[in-house]
């Protein structure tokens, strides 16, 4: 629209996406150092082969056996410029509990994808989870300046998808016969986007979801990010 293309006048390309340290009240994000942290994921993911593989059986590669495997696939993702691993801390014991990578980055467009994403069970489906997101989103989109934060997911993928909907992301269609796997399957590729002038209005979406009120004694939400969503006393609905 005329919006966008009078704000690209000055547009200057971005640096690359570096892992980066960031904090928040239920999480706490860092860059992947192998060494250290590989140990910790592992036991995190699943503490064996079966368990570390059924949980990252979309990531698409080979069978890991073991830690050594783990480690080369974190290197292959950090091999091109401006991707990279951070690694998720819950505030609440220090513990690893997960991962998440920017990829895809284009710094030339402004635009990087989170992939690579996933969660321990002390993480999963916790405002831990739902807060590294919103950190993430938030460096990509302000701190770092980009345009376009990509969510792609095989169209297989049912949870992938759920989420990427519920974090505030929006389809744009699927990439048939995209890939061959490792596996020797075929993925179809479903994309999602979330752009830096509709940051302002999911910020405030995740605040108010994150904000201590919304839980209650048991931990458990008040209302849904979706529910917050179609409120429509947020500006700009």
């Amino acid at each position: 629209d005329d919006l966008a293309m009078k704000s690209l006048a000055n547009w200057t390309p971005r640096l690359p996406m570096e892992a980066t340290s960031l904090m928040g009240n239920y999480v706490r994000i860092e860059p992947l150092v192998i060494e250290r942290d590989v140990p910790l994921l592992w036991e995190a993911l699943g503490g064996t082969s079966d368990a570390i593989n059924e949980r990252l059986y979309w990531f698409g590669g080979s069978r890991l056996e073991d830690e050594q495997d783990l480690a080369e696939t974190l290197r292959e993702i950090e091999k091109p410029v401006g991707c990279c691993v951070n690694v998720l801390r819950l505030q609440s014991t220090g513990q690893v509990s997960g991962m998440a990578s920017y990829i895809a980055t284009v710094p030339e467009q402004g635009s990087t994808e989170i992939g690579y994403v996933a969660h321990g069970l002390s993480m999963a489906r916790t405002p831990a989870a739902t807060e590294a997101h919103y950190l993430l989103a938030k460096h990509a989109l302000v701190t770092m300046g980009y345009r376009r934060y990509e969510w792609k997911c095989d169209s297989n993928n049912e949870p992938s998808q759920r989420a990427a909907l519920r974090l505030g992301f929006q389809y744009e269609g699927c990439f048939r016969q995209h890939r061959v796997t490792a596996r020797k399957t075929n993925r179809d590729t479903k994309w999602f986007s979330m752009l830096d002038s509709e940051w302002e209005q999911r910020e405030q979406e995740f605040q108010i979801w994150l904000d201590p009120s919304n839980f209650d004694d048991n931990g458990q939400q008040k209302m849904t990010l979706q529910a917050i969503r179609n409120r429509g006393w947020l500006s700009h609905s």
